[in-house]
């Protein structure tokens, strides 16, 4: 069972649970059971949830396992953490073999937070990407992740960028991430192509 069932179980889950409140209300509460337009409308709100349960588990089935067969390559690269300041940037190397050349692939960079360590500012990455005969597709360019403040239920962490990429030829292809300022904990790297449907996604995804 991947993430994409979890998610779409959960969510039906939990609405199936308010429907059965609401219908169990409707049998046993004596308020709503002596009173048959209360129970109506207290058992079309517990079908409301029940139908409303499915629709959007379904949804967030689909849009989570949509990621996932279309992954073509995912990792988690160390950051900076620990590097001494002045001291030459980390270069991570990625190989991943394209499928189907000629089709816009995207390629996704986020760099990830820890959980209680708040982000204090924006960071440089650069990164570049290379085919099989050593062609730059992506040639090397350093870009700015800005710090994403945190909202209700989520904690501060950097925005993420996405920067689309159409390989000429099958193959293995090299992509090098350079995290340019300390203090980077890890970065999350992932590369879509919308023609793959048997896509995998790492654990955590």
């Amino acid at each position: 069972m991947t993430n994409s069932h979890l998610i779409g179980l959960v969510t039906f889950g939990a609405s199936a649970l308010f429907a059965l409140v609401a219908w169990v209300v409707s049998n046993k509460h004596p308020d709503v059971r002596n009173n048959p337009s209360m129970r109506r409308r207290t058992r079309r709100a517990a079908l409301f949830l029940l139908v409303f349960g499915g629709a959007f588990g379904y949804f967030a089935f689909y849009l989570d396992n949509g990621l996932r067969v279309t992954t073509l390559h995912e990792a988690m690269l160390a950051g900076t953490v620990g590097a001494a300041a002045g001291s030459p940037a980390p270069e991570r190397t990625i190989t991943f073999t394209v499928e189907h050349p000629g089709v816009r692939h995207e390629l996704s960079l986020d760099p990830i937070s820890d959980v209680f360590q708040t982000p204090e500012s924006d960071v440089d990455i650069s990164f570049s990407l290379h085919g099989p005969s050593g062609k730059a597709i992506l040639p090397a360019r350093t870009e700015r992740f800005a710090v994403r403040e945190a909202s209700r239920g989520e904690r501060a962490n950097w925005y993420g960028e996405t920067f689309s990429f159409i390989p000429s030829d099958a193959g293995l292809h090299t992509l090098q991430v350079k995290p340019l300022t300390t203090g980077i904990p890890r970065i999350h790297m992932r590369i879509e192509d919308p023609m793959k449907r048997d896509g995998e996604r790492i654990s955590g995804y």
